[in-house]
C-alpha cells in the first residue's frame, strides 16, 4: 500500500473460465495416498512486549507458540518463532521451545538460549543466543542476556525494561500431513495439506476449511479448497484455487473420494478438470492487512498484490476513489474503473484504490487496496478479483475477528501520526520542513487498522463513527501509554496516544495490543 497515498463452502460459479480467452481445459485422474501428522494448535501463548535491547536500541518482541494437540489438550513441546524488531526494516529472528504445558501458570518461566536464527537488514545472516527470562507477576515483564554474531561483530546483549503481555486470543488448530501419488496424465505429485479446526473445535455443527498442495516439480503446483463436514468426512467438490509456475491462476473443479486405509493413513481417489490461466488473466499473489499480518479481517484495510490485477494503461498516480459516483448517495464503490470487483468470501469489498506495475514504480506488482466488508465469517476464505470482465482464481486467505495494525509513514516504519496542532510527527528526515518529532509526556494521533467494533456501524455507509469504550492498550519502549480511541471514517480508527514521561530521544518501539491480538511488530515513533 502506498505510504504517501493511503495517510460454504465450495461454489462452481468461481470457475472463471472466459469465453474467447486461450485457455487449456486438462482431464484428470487422481489417485493419492494421505498421511496424517498429529494436529497442532498455532499461534498460542503469543507473546507481545517492548524494551530496550542494549547495546542496540528501543525494540519490539514478538513470540508465537505452536504444539502438537493431545487428547488432555495442548502437548509437548510447545515451539516458539519470531523475534526482535528494531524497526519494519532490521531484526533478529529467535527460535525457542519449553516442554512444560503449562508453563505460562507459574511465576515465571524461562528460554534458555533461545537461538538467533538470521534475521533482516544489518541482521541479515545473524547469529547467536539469548536466555529470557520472564516474570508473569502482573504484567508481563523480561529481561535477558546474551550475544549476537552479525557482520562479522560479535556484539553482546542485554535485554531490560521489556514488558507486555501473553495471549491465546488468536489460537488456531490444525490437521495437516503429507501427500504422495499421481495426478494423470501431469505425472507423479508430492504434496501437503491443512484444515483449519477452529470453528469446528468450538462449535460442532461448523464446517473445517483446508487447502491442498500438490507439487508436480520444484516449480509448477496446484492449490484445492476443501470442506470437511462435522462429523469427519471430506466433502468429494473441491476448488482449484491457483497454484504455481505453469498453474498460477488455474482454476477447475476436483471430485475426490478420501477413504481411511485402516492403518493411519488415507486414499484419495477421483477426477478433475484443471484450466490453465489464459494470457493477461488477473492473478493474486497476496492478500494480508495493509501494513500488517497475512490475516484479514472485518471492516479491515487489504492490500491484494499480484499480476494483471491492473489496466497496464493505469495512470501512473493510479486511481482511487475520490470520484467515485457512489459518495452521492453516501455510499462506497464496490467497483472503481477497471476493477469490476473484489470479493472475500463472495461478500463485495469497497475498492479505493488500484495501481499498476507497468505505469508505476512503487508498486512492485499491481496492487489493489479494499476495505473488507462488515461480514464476521472467521477462517479460510476465498478472494476473488474480476478486472475487465475476467475473474481471478480464488486466493486462499485466514479471515479473523480482528487484525490490528499501525500504517506507516515509511519503510523503516515510523508509524502514522500528527501532532494535536494536525502537523505531521515523525523524524525530522521523514518529510523535511514538515515532520518533527514528538516529545516525551505530549499527546499524538494515531491512526490504526483492524480494530473491529463493528455494533453500530452500516454496511457500505460512506461515514463510520463511535466511539470506543475500551480502547487498545499500547506501549512506548516497554512503558504503557494513556489512550483514548474512536472511530472516524470506514476502518479508519483515531488513537490519542500520550507519550510517556522519560521515554529516550531516537525511534522507540509501540505495540498495541486489542483485545490479546498485537499491531505487526517492527512500528516505532520517534522521539527528541
Amino acid at each position: 500500500m502506498r505510504h504517501a497515498r493511503f495517510l460454504s463452502v465450495v461454489s462452481y460459479a468461481l470457475l472463471g473460465a472466459v469465453a474467447g480467452l486461450a485457455q487449456t481445459t486438462t482431464n484428470v485422474n487422481f489417485n493419492l495416498k494421505i498421511i496424517p501428522v498429529a494436529d497442532t494448535a498455532e499461534r498460542i501463548n503469543v507473546i507481545a512486549q517492548t524494551g530496550r535491547a542494549g547495546p542496540l536500541g528501543s525494540a519490539n518482541l514478538r513470540l508465537s507458540g505452536s504444539a502438537p494437540i493431545v487428547d488432555n489438550g495442548i502437548g509437548s513441546p510447545i515451539t516458539f518463532t519470531g523475534g526482535l524488531y528494531f524497526n519494519a526494516v532490521d531484526f533478529i529472528n529467535l527460535s525457542a521451545s519449553i516442554n512444560d504445558p503449562n508453563f505460562a501458570k507459574g511465576p515465571g518461566f524461562t528460554f534458555s538460549n533461545a537461538a538467533i536464527t538470521g534475521g533482516g537488514g544489518v541482521y541479515s545472516g545473524a547469529t547467536g543466543s539469548v536466555t529470557l527470562n520472564f516474570n508473569l507477576q502482573g504484567s508481563l515483564g523480561m529481561s535477558g542476556s546474551g550475544s549476537i554474531t552479525a557482520a562479522g561483530k560479535t556484539t553482546p546483549l542485554t535485554l531490560t525494561g521489556f514488558i507486555g503481555v501473553i495471549s491465546s486470543s488468536n489460537e488456531r488448530d490444525y490437521s495437516s500431513g503429507s501427500i504422495t501419488g499421481t495426478v494423470n496424465p501431469l505425472g507423479s505429485v508430492t504434496g501437503n495439506f491443512k484444515i483449519d479446526n477452529t470453528n469446528s473445535n468450538t462449535d460442532q455443527t461448523a464446517l473445517s476449511l483446508g487447502t491442498v498442495t500438490l507439487n508436480f516439480n520444484a516449480n509448477d503446483s496446484i492449490t484445492l479448497f476443501l470442506t470437511v463436514n462435522p462429523g469427519g468426512s471430506v466433502v468429494p467438490a473441491m476448488l482449484i484455487c491457483g497454484g504455481t509456475g505453469a498453474y498460477a491462476g488455474a482454476t477447475g473443479t476436483v471430485n475426490l473420494n478420501v477413504v481411511d486405509n485402516g492403518d493411519g493413513t488415507f486414499s484419495g481417489t477421483g477426477t478433475g478438470t484443471i484450466v490453465t490461466a489464459a494470457a493477461g488473466a488477473p492473478i493474486i499473489t497476496q492478500v494480508k492487512t495493509a501494513f500488517g499480518a497475512g490475516d484479514i479481517a472485518a471492516n479491515t484495510w487489504i492490500q491484494i498484490n499480484g499480476t494483471n490485477l491492473a489496466p497496464k494503461t493505469t495512470p501512473p498516480g493510479g486511481v482511487d476513489w475520490s470520484n467515485a459516483p457512489e459518495f452521492a448517495s453516501g455510499k462506497m464503490p464496490t467497483k472503481l474503473g477497471s476493477i469490476d470487483s473484489v470479493t472475500i468470501d463472495g461478500k463485495p469489498a469497497y475498492i479505493f484504490f488500484y495501481c499498476s506495475s507497468a505505469t508505476n514504480p512503487s508498486c512492485a506488482s499491481d496492487q489493489i487496496n479494499v476495505l473488507s466488508s462488515l461480514d464476521r465469517t472467521r477462517g479460510p476464505v476465498q478472494v476473488v478479483v474480476t478486472t475487465g470482465g475476467v475473474a481471478s482464481a480464488p486466493f486462499i486467505v485466514t479471515k479473523t475477528g480482528l487484525s490490528p495494525t499501525l500504517p506507516l509513514f515509511d519503510v523503516q516504519g515510523h508509524v502514522v501520526a500528527r501532532h494535536l496542532d494536525f502537523s505531521l510527527m515523525g523524524p525530522a528526515s521523514l518529510f523535511p520542513g514538515l515532520s518533527t518529532p514528538a516529545k516525551a509526556g505530549e499527546t499524538i494521533i494515531l491512526v490504526a487498522y483492524g480494530l473491529g467494533f463493528l455494533a453500530n456501524l452500516t454496511e457500505g455507509s460512506a461515514t463510520q463513527s463511535s466511539s470506543i469504550s475500551s480502547p487498545p492498550v499500547c506501549r512506548i519502549s516497554g512503558v504503557p501509554a494513556n489512550v483514548a480511541a474512536a472511530v472516524i471514517s470506514p476502518g479508519l480508527y483515531q488513537l490519542n496516544v500520550t507519550v510517556p514521561p522519560g521515554t529516550p530521544s531516537g525511534d522507540n518501539a509501540i505495540h498495541c495490543n486489542d483485545a490479546g491480538l498485537f499491531t505487526f511488530p517492527g512500528s516505532v515513533i520517534a522521539v527528541q
